[in-house]
């Protein structure tokens, strides 16, 4: 990946639907060139999607991490059962004491708890804490 790839890659991070005209000129490359190398590291991996940033209207009223602890720890066989959930919107395998983080959006409190009482019934949870998001820090 060259500096015209992570030129690229910053712009679309930015504002995912800039014109490939627009970015082209200012980091010195033709539409096409921008073209191909976007396409290049679609096919590569390094971009897998485009996404959006919904203002007020379109954030959930209540997010929250959760911290599980599980012994022992077998990913492969909650991950069904996360996939119910559909307010889990991510979550990340851990090595330390906390063994799974998830980040859940939900449009109350009352389905945050529900969301709660269903981790609760995972099989050899061991420790399970709710961290509810107070405020957002974004880097822009």
């Amino acid at each position: 990946m060259d500096k015209f790839d992570q030129q690229i890659i910053s712009r679309l991070q930015s504002h995912s639907r800039e014109s490939l005209s627009a970015i082209g000129r200012d980091i010195g490359l033709s539409r096409s060139a921008v073209a191909e190398r976007i396409q290049r590291l679609e096919e590569r991996g390094i971009i897998q999607g485009y996404t959006i940033r919904l203002g007020g209207a379109g954030q959930k009223a209540v997010q929250a991490y959760f911290q599980l602890s599980l012994s022992p720890f077998k990913l492969d066989e909650l991950l069904p059962t996360l996939q119910t959930i559909p307010e889990i919107r991510m979550g990340h395998a851990l090595s330390g004491e906390i063994d799974l983080i998830l980040f859940a959006e939900t449009d109350s409190m009352e389905r945050l708890n529900q969301i709660r009482r269903q981790l609760e019934q995972l099989p050899d949870l061991k420790r399970l804490l709710t961290c509810p998001v107070l405020q957002s820090v974004t880097k822009e």
